[in-house]
């Protein structure tokens, strides 16, 4: 029973990371949230208004794209800088709590807290990001160690459904409450309660095993990780502590490959290639672009609704992503067989989006193009780019060489984010046709190197 309370949190932790990415795609078509923000500051209530806010440059590009931005790079710096030391020195758990601790504090500065202060908003959308970047470095790595080998890929593909999920509930709580300030808190929220519900689940066996096997007999260090085990198992779990300390006796003797290392051979130099190639790929699907900007893109598309779109548009992929899991280890899918079924039926449709924007066709053809594309991307785009780089590389290459991916993961994601309001500026439709064709290109990419 404490297994699975231990993955209800862990799948709190994955919702929030999904509100995190949901919230602000709507908050920011909120009249209430230009009349704080923009009015008086970035324009006048014309400029400022639903149809005057598009084309307003100062509005965009000093405040929506700062605000979509900045998250990305909290989130990079937390799990990249403070993530690694918190989960390898304090723990799993703590490294979750201080994460959700730490995105609650930023969305109250972006939101009550805030004061009408621009500075204040910003350093919010920063902190924010940098706590669901701490806990979303260990949530993963808990998850696994927590679950039984029987449950761990199941958990594992239910974390990424719940990202999705929360995505999708924080586009219907934006579209009935249009109140700027509870869409804002919504990540904290989902922080406040893994904070708290951090202090009724148990450490990781594991970590308790390597923590102590480090300063303590090999004795000790067993005894404490199988007092822990059975707060989660049922029955004898002397096989599994056996498994679990073997296991990191195997990885203490391996000497871990640096950063400099992962370029000195030329078929690590290729797959290293490969990871971060297929990380940025991810990201030049465009998605973030319409997570981040959902109700400024879909209104320049055309769509009349386009609040109530995005809820449309995140449920249906809520479907896109059950049908990748389900099939992502089984005869019938797999990596390389997803990945360019997904990305066939991503081009294409945006390609045509751009194409019916441009020339008047009906809305109609616009709306279920994008609708097929966000399936598609979570059919695979989703899922694969985080678990198949992992599945490449050695135990001594990986912790280096999967960072680095990850890495790269993020810059793409700010690169996006920063680059679409400037591309919506120049045309919507040829923001389309960029994002078809990137992903036309991504199809190639795969076809040759993904195996």
């Amino acid at each position: 029973m404490q297994m699975y309370v231990a993955v209800g949190v862990a799948m709190v932790g994955a919702a929030m990371f999904g509100f995190d990415q949901g919230n602000f795609g709507n908050v920011q078509a909120f009249e209430t949230f230009r009349k704080e923000w923009c009015v008086g500051r970035y324009g006048d209530e014309e400029s400022c208004s639903a149809e005057g806010s598009l084309e307003n440059d100062a509005w965009n590009d000093g405040f929506v794209t700062w605000g979509a931005t900045l998250i990305t790079f909290g989130a990079a710096a937390g799990a990249m800088v403070l993530g690694p030391t918190l989960t390898n020195k304090l723990g799993r758990r703590p490294c979750i709590q201080i994460g959700g601790c730490t995105c609650f504090l930023g969305c109250l500065m972006a939101s009550y807290l805030s004061n009408n202060s621009v500075w204040m908003f910003f350093i919010g959308r920063f902190i924010t990001g940098f706590g669901v970047g701490v806990s979303c470095f260990a949530l993963p790595l808990y998850n696994a160690e927590i679950s039984t080998p029987a449950v761990r890929g199941a958990t594992g593909s239910l974390f990424q459904l719940n990202v999705v999920v929360g995505c999708f509930i924080s586009c219907i709580i934006t579209m009935l409450d249009k109140d700027w300030y509870t869409g804002m808190l919504l990540p904290g929220l989902a922080g406040a309660v893994l904070t708290l519900g951090g202090f009724f689940i148990p450490e990781s066996p594991r970590f308790v095993m390597e923590k102590m096997l480090h300063k303590d007999s090999e004795a000790k260090a067993y005894a404490a990780g199988t007092r822990y085990l059975k707060r989660i198992r049922a029955g004898d779990v002397t096989a599994e502590a056996d498994e679990i300390m073997q296991q990191i006796k195997d990885e203490m003797d391996i000497e871990h490959v640096s950063f400099l290392g992962l370029f000195k051979e030329r078929n690590l130099r290729k797959r290293v290639f490969i990871a971060c190639c297929l990380a940025i790929c991810q990201q030049a699907t465009g998605v973030n672009a319409f997570l981040g900007y959902a109700a400024t893109l879909f209104k320049e598309c055309g769509i009349d609704s386009p609040i109530v779109f995005n809820s449309i548009f995140n449920s249906i992929m809520i479907f896109g992503c059950i049908a990748g899991l389900l099939l992502v280890d089984s005869k019938y899918g797999g990596r390389r067989c997803q990945l360019l079924a997904a990305t066939a039926i991503m081009g294409p449709p945006l390609i045509l989006a751009g194409l019916a924007l441009q020339f008047d066709w009906p809305g109609i053809i616009t709306m279920a193009s994008v609708v097929i594309y966000g399936v598609g991307f979570q059919f695979a785009w989703g899922t694969i780019p985080w678990i198949y780089p992992a599945e490449i590389f050695s135990m001594a290459e990986k912790e280096s060489a999967v960072s680095l991916a990850i890495g790269f993961n993020y810059i793409a994601n700010a690169a996006i984010i920063y680059i679409t309001p400037a591309l919506m500026k120049w045309s919507t439709p040829g923001t389309l046709l960029v994002f078809g064709a990137l992903n036309v290109l991504n199809y190639f990419f795969v076809f040759l190197y993904i195996k």
